[in-house]
């Protein structure tokens, strides 16, 4: 499948994702509902005739309108809304198939229809949860669905029907089935049109490197290191792992970015916005030319974009920038008309700036030169900088270099030094032979040489002897001759060292030549070492020349190097970040002033947008149709609005469906998006920004498992597309499909999370409150919040309450709990806007909301600061309160959906900034294991935990009672247990403990040596709650079990159990010991979570709502009565 195709096939899959989610938020108006002439009869749905003829007229006339079909659903459920009515239904049955064919008198069966559920309607009206949601049977067939979500077994769908007993609040009720033509909800009615205008135009529109083709199809490059930027907004500097980002952007057309929670997300969006203002401003300095602009800062969570505007205001009505001017606040059409809304904005800046205030040019010239200054500034920095570093590139090169000339100029002075020493010692031995004549020497050795040459044979004949004699040429003679000839020479040796004897015989002749020879080689090498020397001396001075050189170099060089250079491009953020601010504050006013320059064409252009996001669809038509007019048009906008803010289902309202007439966009809270619906935007824009953490909310996907499996197969497997390309485009797949999954480059392999910049430094929450977000997800933060306590000492706390969940599916019980807390962090300094309330479970959350602020003394807090987490994302508050709802076996389902991924806990616990409250039974939390267990072990080793207990729980004070308070419970048990006599009995609620030394393992540990001695011991348990479970510990209980084999002086009651089925149990907590002493009041013996709050010794009253108590009677009069009360327990 070429891209084209698979682009087309991509955008087709996602319309059919939001017909399934229309249906399943289907809210139809009563005028277009057809509410009579339909009936059930049996499993069969008869329509009126007349009815029948005129539906199928419609049908025809509709033919090629493939988003619409027609409906049926029973029973008719409606409410007013505004004066006009609205109908709800459970289901959608469709129906048009039976339209489109001829009439049967005798109806049509039910269980031939295709069946959708409407799993929003059915949650308001059933009270479900999301996980219950998700488990909504749908496949096996309408009858099936009907009996396992309504808990009804009928005969007939119309015994059902009447059957159904449903008591919405508001709600009118009406047994009879009714049809709609469904064409899709509101909550899709920009974002449709958006993409079905992309597919007939994302042919020839979307390219490599656009940023909507990259988000489909591209691979996220790393940012380079060496890029700057021009604007900063005056807030601090971008952190350093922000800076990555903005380096990225920078180059890139579409930069992903994790944003882990108090990351700096808005500040780094902030930024974004300043350069986008700066870099207008300098390309109309420096080319004379104008660009546009403009920037679209959008999300699907309100609070997100809220977020942006409250910065900027805050920051733009501070000098020198003091600008009414600068975002259009968009969405829906009902935002765009508000008061503040963009329809305001752009008449207050055509009268209050444009018709008030003129060009000039002075101020326009000093604006300007003043920015190329600061620009021409940042850009001899970096070029020092630059000189600088290839300066120490070549001295990192020349170093070692220049180390190894010097070791071997070292080497060689060494050498001839080595020479040198042996040269000298040479001329030592050989100093005599300096006083050799040696020219005398030189002249003798000749005539030696020459008398040696001439000298007979010593063993001539006779007649060789008379020539030689006749010829003078004896031995006698020639000796005597050379006598003569050197006598002279012999003279001058006669005062030296080294006299020469007169060669008197042939024997002196050869031994004096011999020793002229020997004398003359002695004087010559003499002479040459002498000579070797001066050499060696001179090179050695040259070389040491030469190294003074080279080393003097290299002390310069190494000098260089030991000043530390910073890296401009790693810091350039921070050291100039003054000048950056300057920029921006500069570039928005001159480009105000550039706006003034052409005043009559921005008036006009406002007026056009103005009527654009205001009228009719033909007006927007004309907005649009010209391209080149539309560019000119968004310029002259974006000189006075930059920015326009709007949530991603409402960019159709703000802008057309055009390719690249936004210059950028920014996309927060990407991770809980579906990729489909920032689309349209990207394919709006040049470049963008997309920010999310994919560990924090997902998005909400409300269809059962089985309509996503067949969402699998209809719209992608049918379609030509893959298994692979369903994990990377479904909507429905979140882990791997969100917005930020997409821009980051998922490729969908495991593992595999894109290649997103992920913000590191952490600036909200007290560290003990990030770090355990950090420990469950991983992120690697480098907190940088200053430590502080709470009000209550401490940022961690969790109450234990054990919980009871009423038939509207909430924990009464919790929400009391959580009214108390509230008015006990009131009492110790908070102020109601200081707290948050959140829930995991969208009912209880509800009920938190509706019921709390009714209260007196919590008028004044606020319903939008509860909620479920999901609404929570993007908000954060000084205190957060975390209601878990969760308390029954049977909600093992919700901690299981709880602890299924670690996004909730995190996102949960990182909305508090200086405190956090755990409110919920937290043996169930802590033996569903995975998060919630580690939250409470998290809790219990860095913060505090107590059990709640009500005033109820408290006894009331006896004549000559003494109190027990908190700790000491732990040794009044421990003196029973060691000067008991007779018998110990305990009565208490529960038995359980989840960790090793647990309280039960502990006490059937002690209780030992007592049970030795001969003492009875008698433990009475169980609370039967409402649904009949008494939530002990098996496991807990075996401790003490398994000692009453060996023990019989043991004895377990449980209660509601074996002989005492009958019994609902007790909640008292009693512990007596022989007739001693008894104690009765709040402390849980044997299932109590004080053990480590003890042994640490923390004393924190401030977070406790109320001390454990209990008073100790010594009475036997009063004993007795406690012990006959006690018996009374066990007659069943």
């Amino acid at each position: 499948m070429n891209r084209a195709s698979k682009v087309e096939a991509i955008l087709n899959a996602w319309l059919e994702f939001m017909a399934l989610v229309d249906l399943n938020n289907a809210k139809i108006p009563g005028n277009e509902a057809v509410l009579s002439g339909v009936e059930l009869d049996g499993n069969l749905v008869k329509i009126n005739q007349s009815n029948f003829a005129e539906i199928k007229r419609q049908v025809s006339e509709e033919t090629g309108q493939e988003d619409s079909i027609w409906v049926l659903s029973f029973p008719q459920l409606s409410t007013v809304n505004q004066g006009k009515s609205e109908y709800y239904p459970l289901f959608s049955l469709d129906v048009t198939s039976i339209l489109k064919g001829e009439y049967q008198e005798d109806g049509w069966n039910l269980d031939n229809l295709e069946l959708v559920e409407a799993g929003e309607n059915l949650a308001t009206f059933l009270k479900l949860d999301d996980e219950q949601r998700e488990q909504l049977n749908s496949q096996d067939g309408f009858a099936q669905f009907l009996k396992s979500t309504f808990g009804i077994e009928f005969d007939t769908y119309e015994s059902w029907m009447n059957q159904l007993q449903l008591h919405p609040y508001n709600y009118n009720i009406k047994r009879k089935p009714y049809l709609f033509k469904f064409t899709g909800s509101n909550f899709h009615i920009n974002l449709k049109p958006d993409l079905k205008n992309i597919k007939s135009s994302a042919k020839n529109c979307l390219k490599s490197k656009h940023p909507a083709y990259e988000y489909l199809f591209g691979k996220p490059q790393l940012p380079a290191h060496k890029v700057t930027y021009t604007g900063a907004f005056p807030t601090h500097p971008p952190t350093d792992s922000q800076l990555q980002a903005l380096k990225h952007s920078q180059t890139e057309p579409i930069t992903a970015v994790q944003g882990p929670p108090g990351s700096g997300k808005t500040t780094l969006i902030l930024h974004v916005i300043a350069q986008q203002v700066v870099k207008r401003a300098l390309t109309l300095l420096e080319t004379k030319e104008d660009i546009n602009n403009l920037t679209v800062v959008s999300s699907t969570v309100n609070k997100a974009v809220e977020n942006v505007i409250e910065k900027l205001d805050e920051y733009l009505k501070e000098k020198p920038l003091e600008d009414k001017f600068f975002y259009l606040k968009g969405g829906s059409k009902i935002n765009i008309k508000a008061e503040g809304g963009a329809k305001d904005a752009i008449q207050l800046a055509i009268t209050e700036l444009l018709d008030k205030q003129s060009f000039d040019e002075n101020i326009y010239n000093s604006l300007a030169e003043e920015t190329k200054t600061i620009v021409a500034n940042l850009k001899t920095q970096e070029n020092n900088y630059l000189n600088l570093r290839r300066q120490r590139d070549a001295d990192e090169i020349q170093q070692p270099q220049l180390q190894r000339k010097i070791q071997q100029i070292e080497l060689e002075i060494e050498s001839l030094k080595i020479t040198q020493v042996q040269s000298e010692r040479k001329v030592q031995e050989l100093d005599l032979y300096e006083k050799l004549p040696i020219d005398v020497y030189k002249k003798i050795q000749i005539i030696f040489d020459n008398a040696k040459s001439n000298l007979p044979e010593s063993n001539l004949p006779w007649w060789r002897k008379i020539i030689l004699l006749l010829t003078r040429g004896t031995e006698k003679q020639i000796l005597k001759k050379t006598a003569s000839k050197c006598e002279e020479y012999i003279l001058k040796t006669v005062d030296t060292p080294f006299p020469v004897k007169n060669p008197k015989t042939r024997s002196i002749l050869l031994e004096q030549l011999s020793f002229i020879n020997t004398r003359i080689e002695r004087a010559e090498e003499l002479q040459r070492v002498k000579n070797k020397l001066i050499e060696v001396s001179e090179n050695i001075y040259i070389l040491n020349n030469k190294l003074n050189s080279i080393t003097s170099e290299l002390a310069s060089l190494e000098i260089r190097l030991e000043i530390k250079l910073k890296n401009f491009y790693d810091y350039f953020h921070v050291d100039y970040h003054e000048e950056n601010k300057r920029l921006f504050e500069l570039s928005r006013q001159l480009l105000k002033q550039e706006a003034l320059r052409n005043k009559e064409d921005v008036k006009k252009s406002l007026t056009a947008y103005s009527n654009f996001i205001t009228g009719t669809e033909r007006t927007r038509r004309y907005f649009s149709q010209n391209s080149e007019k539309l560019e000119e048009n968004l310029k002259a906008i974006s000189l006075i609005f930059p920015v326009i803010t709007s949530t991603l289902l409402s960019v159709k309202n703000m802008l057309p469906c055009v390719t690249n007439c936004v210059d950028r966009i920014i996309v927060d809270e990407a991770g809980m998006i579906p990729q489909h619906q920032t689309f349209p935007l990207l394919f709006r824009c040049r470049n963008a920004i997309i920010v999310g953490d994919p560990l924090q909310i997902e998005p909400i996907i409300n269809l059962t498992n089985q309509r996503r499996k067949q969402y699998h197969d209809s719209a992608f497997i049918e379609r030509g597309l893959s298994e692979l390309d369903y994990h990377l485009y479904s909507p429905e797949e979140t882990e791997l499909a969100t917005t930020y999954h997409r821009a980051a480059g998922v490729s969908g392999e495991d593992g595999d999370t894109g290649q997103g910049i992920k913000l590191v430094e952490h600036y909200r929450c007290q560290p003990s409150i990030i770090q355990f977000c950090d420990r469950i997800v991983g992120y690697g933060l480098q907190v940088k919040t200053k430590p502080v306590s709470s009000l209550l000492t401490t940022n961690l706390v969790a109450y234990h309450v054990e919980g009871s969940i009423d038939k509207d599916n909430v924990n009464t019980e919790e929400e009391a709990v959580v009214s108390e807390v509230i008015k006990h962090l009131i009492s110790q300094g908070y102020s109601p806007e200081d707290i948050g309330v959140i829930s995991p479970f969208s009912i209880h959350a509800q009920a938190l909301r509706r019921n709390l602020p009714k209260q007196k003394e919590l008028s004044g807090l606020q319903k939008e600061a509860i909620g479920t987490i999901h609404q929570f994302q993007g908000s954060q508050k000084r205190v957060i309160i975390l209601s878990t709802k969760v308390c029954r076996p049977q909600d093992n389902r919700s901690c299981d959906w709880l602890n299924s991924k670690p996004n909730l806990l995190n996102v949960a616990v990182s909305r508090a900034e200086e405190l956090f409250i755990l409110v919920g039974n937290l043996y169930r939390l802590e033996k569903a294991q995975g998060y919630t267990r580690k939250l409470v072990e998290h809790i219990r080793e860095h913060g505090e935990i107590f059990e709640y207990k009500s005033k109820d729980d408290f006894p009331e004070q006896r004549t000559g009672a003494t109190l027990v308070l908190d700790c000491d419970h732990l040794d009044i048990l421990k003196t029973a247990i060691d000067e008991a006599d007779e018998e110990i009995t305990i009565v208490t609620p529960w038995i359980r403990g989840l960790h090793n030394n647990s309280e039960p393992e502990r006490f059937a540990r002690e209780i030992v040596s007592a049970l030795q001695r001969g003492v009875k011991i008698a433990v009475i348990y169980g609370y039967m709650g409402a649904d009949g479970i008494d939530n002990n510990d098996i496991k807990a209980e075996n401790h003490l079990r398994k000692l009453v084999p060996q023990y019989p002086g043991l004895t377990l009651h449980s209660l509601g159990k074996e002989q005492y089925k009958r019994s609902k149990g007790t909640n008292q907590r009693i512990l007596i010991c022989d007739s001693k002493f008894a104690v009765v009041g709040s402390w849980n013996w044997l299932s109590h979570l004080y053990r480590d709050y003890c042994i640490k010794n923390r004393g924190n009253t401030k977070a406790q709502i109320r001390q454990e108590t209990s008073i100790k009677i010594l009475e036997s009069t009063l004993i007795s009565e406690i012990k006959n009360q006690v018996k009374k327990y066990l007659k069943f």
